[in-house]
């Protein structure tokens, strides 16, 4: 349509130009306007020859090339709509032409990163870093181990991993260092514990067991509840240390009658010494029930589930009845007394009441 309209000018043009006239043997029209002027229509002789100069504004020129001449082929057979093109399958690069690859396996978009045709998919705001062709947040990587030495491979904290990575035949341990590949699981086959030969562990043991790492299994631990770097002392002045996972006992006494087994500061350990006298009495002259006698061990030793504070053994709900009975006992406003064989406390205090003695009954409790 607009090389007709364009052809409609020039003959305005060219007509009001002045020249000879001539009558076309053909029904000129006004394209898609659809005024038809009819035969006999006075053009000038010029139009013609310009006509002829300008032959790419009349389809049936040669050289002429329709403008859908670009679309694919399809096949129609004539029946229904008209399928349609597949144009990304059937639209034809140049020999050599690179096409982007600016989309995911999954057909989503990438937000940046490389074309792969040498210029990129996108940009990323101010404050945000490309990560595998997605824009994030910036993050500063974490490539060093607490010691300072770098990381060799695995996740760096951000979107990556940290360089250069493993080489072929070796694997990234868990401190993010590279080992030659070793196979775990084979190795921990029937096994609890003990070194799985990859620079890690098959397992650990729990509380109160250690491992045989000869036969892989968990034990009973032999020092118990022995601290292996500071060793305990017990309330008859032995000494328990644990010496390459074994318990041994030494009592102070064999050194002398003057040896207690006792703290000392500058080992940081208990050992039997010469010269400590335990001190379990108060100023007063009155025994204490437990706690540290200063040297070897304990002054004492409370009922089942009772609790030592400042040599005292003071009583604990649930716990083991010891001295107290059903007759009750106050203490700070609380009650405490003893049935089937077990502590119960009512907190008098807090009901508004107090603890004391009723002379009806023979027993403690709660009073108005």
């Amino acid at each position: 349509m607009e090389r007709w309209r364009g052809l409609a000018l020039l003959v305005a043009v060219v007509a009001g130009c002045g020249g000879g006239k001539q009558t076309p043997d053909w029904e000129f029209r006004y394209g898609d306007m659809g005024v038809d002027k009819g035969p006999g229509i006075e053009v000038p002789n010029h139009v013609f020859d310009l006509v002829v100069e300008l032959p790419e504004l009349l389809p049936d020129a040669d050289g002429y090339v329709p403008p859908d001449a670009a679309l694919p082929d399809v096949e129609w057979d004539g029946e229904g709509a008209p399928p349609k093109p597949d144009v990304k399958k059937d639209t034809k690069q140049d020999d050599g032409a690179c096409v982007p690859d600016c989309k995911f396996e999954d057909g989503t978009a990438k937000e940046c990163g490389p074309d792969n045709c040498g210029s990129i998919c996108g940009y990323c705001d101010w404050g945000e870093i490309c990560a595998d062709g997605l824009c994030k947040e910036y993050c500063e990587p974490q490539c060093k181990l607490p010691d300072g030495t770098k990381k060799q491979c695995g996740p760096d904290g951000c979107y990556g991993e940290c360089p250069p990575g493993c080489s072929e035949g070796y694997i990234c341990g868990e401190d993010q260092l590279c080992y030659p590949f070793c196979d775990h699981d084979a190795n921990c086959q029937g096994k609890e514990c003990g070194a799985d030969g990859c620079g890690g562990v098959c397992g650990v043991c729990g509380v109160g067991l250690v491992c045989d790492e000869g036969a892989g299994k968990c034990v009973p631990d032999p020092c118990g509840d022995v601290p292996k770097d500071k060793g305990k002392c017990t309330g008859d002045n032995v000494l328990l240390e644990c010496i390459d996972g074994k318990l041994k006992e030494t009592p102070c006494a064999t050194y002398g009658a003057d040896y207690y087994c006792k703290w000392d500061g500058p080992t940081q350990k208990f050992v039997c010494s010469q010269g400590c006298v335990p001190q379990c009495k108060w100023d007063d002259g009155t025994p204490k029930e437990c706690g540290y006698d200063g040297c070897y061990g304990e002054c004492g030793t409370c009922t089942p589930g009772w609790t030592c504070k400042s040599g005292t053994c003071f009583p604990v709900a649930g716990a083991e009845c010891g001295w107290i009975t059903d007759k009750g006992w106050c203490d700070e406003g609380v009650l405490w007394f003893c049935t089937v064989n077990k502590i119960y406390i009512d907190d008098c205090q807090a009901n508004g009441m107090k603890c004391g003695f009723d002379m009806s009954t023979g027993k403690f409790k709660c009073k108005q």
